[in-house]
């Protein structure tokens, strides 16, 4: 039994020391592997990577991008092309394999065979972009996958502004909001890339601004600073002056109107056979007033227009009114006298202004509006613009801007 015991004891020892001898020269015993070690300072992060760079065994590849891994196409007009051929070298020391992983835009790798790369070998990614976006930029990217061990996936990335090749800035005439006795002024630019000049050949308002009479001036003028830094070169640039004189209608402001340009020389040879341009634009904001009104929870709106009175339903032969209050503001109101203007559908409808009455900074008329008794069977539910009862309320001034009031009605048969 003793014997037994002294055998595992020598056992025990004899592994042990195997185990330690064996630990001793893999991981303690270093020099034997490699070489002298001198312990210095302690290593900073920035002096990690050199560091291991410095350790690594030959046949590493390394991939870099001559020039950047960004690209800025800068302007490109719409609908136009553009290419920009990506240059990736292999810096290391072992075959750098290449593939496009996915893209965002048509994307072609070299023609090296296999995209496979010896030290020192180069090979281009080209990476083409159609401008047919509708924004103003765009940002498209290739992701190539790489051996490269520090670097598995590389990504490409081409920017860039797209303009038009004619182009009305800003589109859209914006006023907010506007007195009706102020004139309104805008401008705005016209920039023409096209391979030919073009002149202005006229304006053409869609929906005509009630009770005045817009201008509209184009005109050739040279880029100025302003027009370069943010279009560019262009061919031409026209400036677009748009004039409304005072007495708008109180109400929405939404006019639309075709300006319209052609070529300057229709012998050009880049000019024969084209047609006009055409280019939409409008004029929005809304216009407000001296003349207001105000009422019970029939009547919808705000002060500036698009007032909405909701009349209930009738049957023929009875009838139905509704009392509001018209108010007159503004440094006018003690000179200016309202009456009651066009009604549609006559006949129907009816509408009577009583006595003003002068308070401190307004005048009030009272206003009674009716459906007729004798009103034929009618139904305007104000499902459109022309699906209402409308009732203006005018000045005997010109400056004093009138007051349209949309009705909604429905004269229904007598049920007998």
């Amino acid at each position: 039994m003793v014997r037994f015991l002294m055998l595992c004891l020598l056992a025990v020892v004899a592994g042990g020391s195997i185990g330690y001898v064996s630990a001793a020269r893999k991981y303690v015993w270093t020099e034997e592997y490699f070489g002298h070690f001198q312990k210095g300072d302690d290593l900073t992060v920035d002096e990690l990577l050199p560091l291991m760079g410095s350790l690594e065994q030959n046949g590493v590849p390394r991939v870099e991008v001559i020039g950047g891994k960004d690209y800025d196409f800068g302007r490109m007009v719409r609908e136009g092309q553009k290419s920009h051929q990506f240059v990736l070298k292999n810096v290391g020391d072992g075959i750098l394999e290449l593939s496009v992983l996915k893209t965002t835009c048509k994307c072609t790798v070299g023609s090296l065979e296999n995209a496979s790369l010896k030290p020192g070998e180069s090979t281009t990614v080209d990476m083409v972009w159609n401008a047919k976006t509708s924004g103003d930029t765009f940002a498209q990217t290739a992701t190539i996958a790489t051996t490269d061990p520090y670097q598995g996936e590389l990504q490409l990335n081409i920017t860039g502004d797209v303009v038009d090749t004619f182009a009305l800035l800003p589109s859209t005439w914006v006023v907010g909001e506007v007195s009706s006795g102020t004139p309104i002024e805008k401008e705005s630019r016209v920039y023409n890339r096209l391979p030919y000049d073009l002149k202005f050949a006229g304006v053409e308002w869609i929906t005509p601004l009630p009770g005045v009479e817009p201008t509209v001036d184009v005109e050739e003028i040279e880029a100025g600073p302003e027009d370069i830094e943010n279009q560019g070169d262009t061919r031409q640039v026209f400036r677009v002056l748009l004039n409304v004189p005072p007495g708008l209608n109180q109400g929405r402001l939404n006019y639309s109107a075709r300006l319209r340009f052609r070529a300057a020389d229709p012998t050009d040879p880049a000019a024969v056979g084209t047609e006009d341009i055409v280019e939409m634009t409008s004029l929005e904001g809304r216009v407000v007033g001296e003349i207001t009104l105000k009422g019970g929870s029939r009547l919808r709106g705000r002060d500036g227009g698009e007032f909405r009175l909701e009349l209930p339903t009738v049957r023929v032969g009875t009838g139905v009114s509704e009392k509001l209050i018209v108010l007159l503001r503004g440094p006018h109101r003690n000179e200016a006298k309202l009456h009651v203007g066009e009604i549609d559908p006559a006949g129907v409808l009816d509408a009577e202004l009583g006595e003003p009455t002068v308070k401190d900074t307004l005048v009030s008329y009272p206003l009674t509006i009716r459906v007729r008794k004798d009103a034929p069977v009618m139904i305007k539910q104000g499902e459109s613009d022309d699906d209402y009862g409308t009732i203006w309320i005018r000045s005997d001034r010109e400056d004093v801007a009138p007051l349209m009031l949309r009705v909604t009605f429905n004269v229904q048969r007598d049920a007998s």
